[in-house]
């Protein structure tokens, strides 16, 4: 019925005055019948339409793809086209003879070609006066200025403003420079980055909503958009550019064929006399632009001349290895090379490569939110070792750290919270201690003779250890857990700790004073709370003898007590199933037990005193306890239990307390002899009293 509707509905020819007249003649269910009809009808063209969304949808994405990979194939064609354009020129300006054909107006204008090289010379040192970090870079001869000016650069994804830049284009580079809008004096702009000609591709932009008079500099791997204040001044940037690109391409070409020519005409001067021999060696010594060929012979060699390409290559395929191997090849060959004019322009092509290099491998280690930060410290050794065999290994050493720091804290993060929190605390401790292990061994395998970076490693562990307690503080003591459980916690700290010994670095003690405070707070906390449960305790005690109603259950509390380590417990049962000690002796044993085994788990050299003063004084409020019970009329009639329970604290609980403190201190406890004697005389007391 709904799809008859939809035909009806859907005809060109449809009427909607004469068909609602014609239903409203109908019958009420007629009409809640059409009702439901239209209403399936609207929700089947509703799950229709979202459909056809999600397809529509779908295929932007795939042409968005498609436009991304057309882009790159533009730029790939945009530099074949340019290399083909500057070959074409050259080979027209050369003769059949190899030498540069001059045309009258050419050789007309050479004078005055020259004296324009000059004054851009001069302007270009005027204006370099003005950037900031840009030394050296007038050093390189036959450099100068072509053309520069105010551009505003953009995002290149999201096409908003990022900063304000002046743009320096020298015959073979592009200089990017940012503005210092504060800077009082001469200077007014900071070297941002140099770009060789050679290396990038001009793109224009066409103008949109968002976007005006705006041109693209690809350069790998940077992409870089900037804008223009007019479209004349966009379309002079954009022909100027390429013509630069062109006359630069061109005089490369030169350089080549000179250098080719050269060799050849070498070889034929032996077969002529030797006075003719003389005068033409004499001449070539004596021609300015022999002398410049002979300098450029050593830079025209096939490899060399090919090297920038290579290594533009190998980072791009990342291929730091190779790249490195070849930064080290070329610099052996032009440190044996004289410091002629070209050989220094060279290297500054060879430097620029090093530095994008270096760029590279140090984003390789930084941390960034669209970057992955899950591995090991193996995961950076292969960028550490081309930047230590760059000469960066200080660079290095700290961004490997920073990385290593990420991946630890984002690791913590990431660790599933447990109800229980031991588990959490174990798992946590296994975690930052392992992977700070680890890191100390890579670090040893990445930086061995670089003993000056080691000093930086403890100082990151510091930092690192420093951040695991705060973080284990929030899970223990922020979370007021009972004694047992932080001793666990901290005894299992400690120990993940003690391993780092196998690499060398010791963090107990470092760990142990970040825990100080709050362990003392809590060793405080836990004492006064062990006096008020004794004082609670006494209030209720009447002294008498616990009742085990049968043989098991005695049997079993003799099990219990032989566990804390009380080995003599028969001898304070009678009866089958009495025992001499009443409920606060025996509930006091087992929490005093507890605490001393807690306490000597969170025990250091620096706790001693404190220790000490917790497992006295709670002792000697129970001694106190039973003394007042003893010379009470009250307690008259259990003057033989309390004798018992004073015979069982000084000849088994006492001695268990003395074994367990001499076992992990070194200092003896002296206040455990005098209560030793305390509690003698109680017994005495109440032996004479009987």
């Amino acid at each position: 019925m709904a799809e008859g509707l939809a035909r009806l509905l859907s005809k060109q020819d449809f009427n909607p005055d004469a068909f609602v007249s014609k239903q409203a003649h109908g019958a009420l269910d007629g009409l809640e019948e059409l009702h439901q009809q239209v209403s399936q009808l609207q929700e089947d063209t509703a799950v229709a339409l979202k459909k056809n969304v999600y397809k529509n949808y779908y295929q932007f994405i795939e042409t968005a793809k498609e436009i991304s990979i057309l882009e790159g194939e533009m730029y790939q064609l945009s530099h074949l086209l340019t290399d083909q354009k500057s070959i074409m020129t050259s080979m027209m300006e050369l003769s059949v003879t190899g030498h540069k054909v001059d045309s009258p107006d050419e050789m007309d204008s050479a004078v005055g070609n020259a004296d324009d090289g000059i004054d851009s010379q001069k302007n270009l040192a005027f204006l370099l006066e003005k950037v900031e970090g840009c030394v050296g870079i007038t050093d390189v001869p036959g450099r100068y200025l072509v053309h520069s000016g105010d551009l505003v650069e953009l995002d290149a994804e999201s096409c908003g403003h990022i900063q304000r830049v002046h743009l320096f284009l020298l015959n073979d580079n592009l200089l990017i420079a940012s503005l210092l809008p504060y800077r009082k004096g001469p200077v007014k702009y900071k070297f941002q980055k140099l770009y060789e000609l050679d290396s990038l591709a001009v793109v224009n932009v066409r103008d949109n909503v968002n976007i005006k008079n705006a041109f693209k500099i690809l350069m790998f791997p940077d992409t870089r958009m900037f804008a223009a204040e007019s479209p004349k001044a966009k379309r002079q940037w954009l022909d100027i550019l390429e013509e630069t690109k062109r006359k630069k391409s061109a005089m490369e070409s030169q350089r080549k064929e000179a250098a080719h020519h050269v060799p050849n005409q070498d070889q034929k001067l032996p077969s002529k006399s030797s006075k003719a021999a003389a005068s033409s060696a004499a001449a070539v010594d004596v021609n300015p632009s022999a002398n410049l060929v002979a300098e450029s012979e050593l830079i025209h060699v096939e490899w060399v001349q090919e090297l920038p390409e290579d290594l533009d290559v190998c980072i791009a395929q990342r291929d730091f290895e190779g790249a490195v191997d070849l930064i080290q090849k070329i610099t052996d060959y032009l440190d044996n090379c004289p410091k002629h004019s070209s050989v220094r322009e060279y290297r500054s092509r060879i430097e620029l490569r090093v530095k994008q290099l270096t760029e590279v491998l140090m984003h390789e280690l930084q941390v960034s939110p669209e970057r992955s930060i899950r591995g090991g410290p193996r995961s950076a050794r292969r960028a550490v070792a081309q930047l230590i065999r760059l000469g960066k290994s200080v660079q290095a050493c700290e961004l490997f750290l920073k990385n290593r720091s990420a991946i630890c804290r984002y690791s913590l993060r990431q660790l599933k919270t447990e109800s229980n929190t031991v588990l959490y605390v174990h798992s946590m401790c296994h975690m930052f201690f392992s992977s700070l292990s680890d890191t100390g061994r890579e670090f040893m395998k990445a930086f061995p003779q670089h003993y000056g970076c080691f000093s930086a490693f403890i100082l990151w562990a510091k930092q690192e250890v420093q951040h695991f307690v705060s973080v284990f503080a929030s899970q223990v003591f922020v979370s007021k857990a009972n004694v047992s459980t932080v001793a666990e916690c901290v005894a299992k700290a400690r120990s993940c700790c003690s391993q780092l010994s196998e690499i060398g670095l010791e963090m107990n003690f470092i760990l142990d004073r970040l825990f100080a405070n709050d362990l003392e707070k809590l060793i405080q906390q836990t004492g006064d709370n062990q006096m008020d449960a004794i004082r609670h305790r006494a209030a209720e005690d009447h002294w008498r003898p616990v009742n085990y109603q049968n043989e098991d259950s005695i049997r079993k509390f003799e099990a219990d007590m032989k566990a804390l380590g009380i080995d003599n417990i028969k001898d304070f049962t009678y009866d089958e199933c009495f025992t001499y000690l009443t409920a606060n002796t025996i509930q006091f044993t087992r929490s005093y037990i507890s605490f001393c085994d807690d306490l000597l788990k969170l025990y250091i050299p620096d706790f001693q005193p404190l220790v000490a003063s917790a497992f006295s004084d709670i002792f000697t409020a129970q001694i106190q306890n039973l003394k007042k019970s003893a010379e009470s009329d009250q307690f008259r009639n259990e003057l033989n239990v309390i004798g018992q329970n004073a015979r069982f604290l000084r000849m088994s609980l006492l001695p268990l307390l003395r074994k367990k403190y001499d076992k992990v201190t070194i200092v003896a406890l002296a206040k455990l002899d005098v209560l030793e004697k305390t509690l003698k005389q109680v017994e005495d007391k109440i032996s004479s009293s009987r």
